[in-house]
């Protein structure tokens, strides 16, 4: 089961690390969809529209990273190869907020 904050590998343009946050409502109906947000090794990009900086102990990953909240996509749960670890709520509550930014919601 797909759970909402962890962050995953996902076959997208390319095999890339992305955070899941499709509501739970959404995760907890037998769907084959859910909504992602890539994350990039740009760190650069962090203070860019609504982008949030991820530290590695926070994502798993072996480097830190930065989600791209404009990247928001609705992917194939299958896409999801790989689970890497669990966002604390205080990081996807910062993604949802950049979510709503670039979506002007």
């Amino acid at each position: 089961m797909v759970a909402r904050g962890e962050v995953y590998w996902a076959n997208l343009d390319k095999r890339r690390p992305c955070v899941v946050v499709s509501s739970d409502g959404v995760l907890g109906v037998d769907i084959w969809q859910t909504h992602v947000v890539p994350l990039t090794s740009k760190l650069e990009r962090a203070g860019l529209a609504g982008n949030v900086l991820l530290t590695s102990s926070a994502t798993g990953l072996s480097k830190d990273s930065v989600a791209v909240p404009l990247g928001l996509e609705l992917v194939d749960r299958s896409w999801l190869t790989e689970r890497i670890g669990q966002l604390p709520n205080a990081l996807v509550n910062a993604i949802d907020d950049g979510i709503r930014g670039v979506l002007g919601v």
